[in-house]
Parts: C-alpha cells; sequence; structure tokens
C-alpha cells in the first residue's frame, strides 16, 4: 500500500481514498463495482432481501429503518461517503433494514461476487472499509450513555453539507440536540431545536446566534454529527445561547456571512500578522455601521495592550469571526490600527482592494 493511503484513513472520504490509488487499482475499482442511481424515494433494499453488495453514496442522501423498529424509532440518514450494506454483506445475511432515497442519490455498487478479484487488486479498499466500520463504531459508543434520546441523524461532516443537515432536522419538525465533535470526539457546539425551530446554540466560545453563524463560518470544520430526539428545558440553555430568529432567516444570514467573509478575507492579505493600535480613542466615523461599535471598542482595548492577530482577536471576543474582520477592516481604512513593522504592507496602510473592499461592506452591511 502506498504511503498516502496509510495514513489516517477516518478523516478521509471514499473520494479522497481513490486518488491516492495507483492507476491499475483505480480501474480495478471501476471494472469490480457498477453506478447504481435511486430517484426521491426509490427503494435501494427492503429487509428479508439477500445481502449481496455493498454501497458507498457517490452523492445524495439515503434514509434507513430498521425492520422491527420500535415505536417513534427515528429513521438515520446517510450522505456522501457513507457506506451501506456492509454488515449483511459481509455476515452473509439478509437485509435487516429499510433503505430508500431521501433525496435523489447516486451509488457505487460493490457486489459480494467481486470481493475476491477486489481483495487481489485492491487490498487496501477492504482496510478502508474497516477503517470506516470501526470509526462508526468508535462514534455510536462515544454517545451518551445515560441519554435516552433516539438518533435522528449523524455522520461525518465532511460528507454531509451544512444546510442538509440543518434543512432536515427543520423539516422533520423534531425536538432535540445537535451535536458537533472533533475528530477526537471533543464536542465542538451544540444546537438546540424545538419543534423544528432553531432556539438555541452554542459553538466554540460563542453562544445565540454568533455561534451558529461561527459554524457555517468555520472553513475547516471537521469530525462528526449527531441529531438526537428528545425534550429538554430550555432554561438549561444559558440567556445568550438563546436564538430568537426564525431558522430560515438564520440560515440565510448564515449563507450570506459566509461569501462576505470570503470576500473580506481574499482584500485582507495580511491576516495572520500582528495588529497593533495607532490609538486608545476610537473614532467611529457615521458609514461604520453602529452595530458594531461594541466590538470596535473592545477589538482596539485589546490591540492597545498589545500586539494581536485576527485569530487572537476572535478568540477573546464573544462574537462570530465575520465581525471581527468588518471591524479590523475598518479600523484599519481609518488607520487606528495597523500591522506591525515587518508585514508585507507598509504600516497602518491598507492595500487598495481592501479600501475598496471596505467602502462597499460598509455601504452593505445589515444588521446581523
Amino acid at each position: 500500500m502506498s504511503p498516502a493511503s496509510q495514513g489516517s484513513m477516518r478523516d478521509r472520504d471514499f473520494f479522497a481514498f481513490c486518488t491516492a490509488l495507483k492507476p491499475p487499482e483505480l480501474k480495478a475499482i471501476g471494472e469490480l463495482s457498477w453506478v447504481r442511481h435511486l430517484a426521491e424515494g426509490g427503494i435501494l433494499y427492503r429487509p428479508g432481501e439477500p445481502g449481496n453488495a455493498l454501497y458507498i453514496i457517490n452523492h445524495g442522501v439515503l434514509e434507513a429503518l430498521p425492520q422491527k423498529a420500535r415505536p417513534n424509532t427515528n429513521s438515520v440518514f446517510l450522505g456522501r461517503g457513507d457506506i451501506t450494506g456492509e454488515v449483511e454483506v459481509f455476515l452473509d445475511i439478509c437485509r435487516t433494514h429499510l433503505v430508500r432515497a431521501h433525496e435523489a442519490a447516486s451509488l457505487q455498487c460493490f457486489p459480494r461476487a467481486n470481493f475476491a478479484e477486489l481483495l487481489r487488486l485492491v487490498p487496501s479498499f477492504y482496510q478502508y472499509v474497516c477503517a470506516q466500520m470501526a470509526y462508526r463504531l468508535f462514534a455510536e459508543r462515544d454517545l451518551p450513555c445515560e441519554q435516552n434520546h433516539s438518533l435522528e441523524l449523524s455522520g461525518r461532516i465532511s460528507n454531509f453539507d451544512l444546510t442538509t443537515i440543518h434543512q432536515t432536522i427543520v423539516s422533520s419538525g423534531q425536538t432535540g440536540e445537535l451535536t458537533i465533535k472533533d475528530e477526537n470526539a471533543e464536542p465542538l457546539g451544540a444546537f438546540y431545536f424545538e419543534s423544528g425551530r432553531l432556539r438555541a446554540g452554542q459553538f466554540q466560545h460563542l453562544a445565540g446566534e454568533d455561534a451558529f453563524w461561527q459554524l457555517f463560518l468555520s472553513d475547516k470544520l471537521s469530525g462528526t454529527f449527531s441529531f438526537s430526539v428528545g425534550e429538554r428545558p430550555l432554561t438549561d440553555w444559558i440567556e445568550s445561547g438563546q436564538i430568537r430568529r426564525s431558522g430560515g432567516e438564520m440560515l440565510i444570514t448564515a449563507l450570506q456571512f459566509r461569501d462576505e467573509l470570503q470576500a473580506l478575507k481574499k482584500g485582507l492579505h495580511q491576516e495572520s500578522e500582528t495588529l497593533r493600535a495607532r490609538t486608545t480613542q476610537l473614532r467611529w466615523n457615521d458609514g461604520a455601521p453602529d452595530q458594531l461599535r461594541k466590538v470596535a471598542e473592545q477589538v482596539l482595548e485589546l490591540l492597545s495592550r498589545g500586539g494581536k492577530t485576527i485569530t487572537d482577536l476572535y478568540r477573546q471576543c464573544s462574537v462570530c469571526e465575520l465581525k471581527i474582520y468588518q471591524v479590523v477592516t475598518e479600523l484599519l481604512y481609518s488607520e487606528q490600527v495597523s500591522f506591525a513593522p515587518g508585514s508585507d504592507q507598509p504600516s497602518g496602510e491598507m492595500p487598495s482592494t481592501t479600501k475598496m473592499d471596505a467602502e462597499a461592506e460598509n455601504a452593505q452591511l445589515t444588521q446581523p
């Protein structure tokens, strides 16, 4: 097996695995498997049918429901890169779940009849499958045993789009908690839904609306998510963690914020450089968004104590990353802060593209 395929497999989906294969191995994968397409609502297999193949999802979402489900048992949803049917195919037993397409899906089918040849030509494929099965067991075992919740939705963040996760929970109308964990199964955040409506949230060091927005702003987010159905008193959440806007409005704003942050990052090339204050008294002109004044005051106060990067400022402020970039852009433009000497750009001088971006952003910013 090549060095690339010997690394940790739990943080790579099937398509990343395939890119590490040698051309003959990749050719064998193509010749010994085939693609199956399912329209929305289409059945992949039913309980009692022969378990003669495993499937890897290319795109779309599948819904799996056990044959002997207890009352109020909810479906489990599978997304891009997830494997289904592997238990029955390896144990040579009949299907135990009904699996259907929650939305149009494309699947890579690996028939058991081809397993011997696949093992001979691509032995690393089985190591990949075993690693995925082991990680699934690890993630399920990590769910708190004392919770009597029914798992509604779970998977790897890399295999699902955050928008799909949010909309699935909202459309289900369920009450429960969405938990986000990193690669080491350490909690990153939690979001509480009541009858499908987002009511509270915490993510990293943030709470409430800023926590939800930061979830979508985190471009290197990895790990797992799970949605557990069950009532929880809203009083369990701190007041600052509660969310009162509608879920649709929150989602639209989160997607807009993600685009705005990427635009600001492109214009601000020294984001990893140290910033320093050039004044201790904030000047917040009429063109700057008033709702960011308090954040600007906090940023200027922090910088007056010593140099900090934008990442440092984010970690020490209780607002999402976008608001930090908006404030820093405005303070650079008004020359109240500057990058420390030694940065690529002369101290106190913003790139011309950033000045134009700042003017445009400040003209368009709406209340977050």
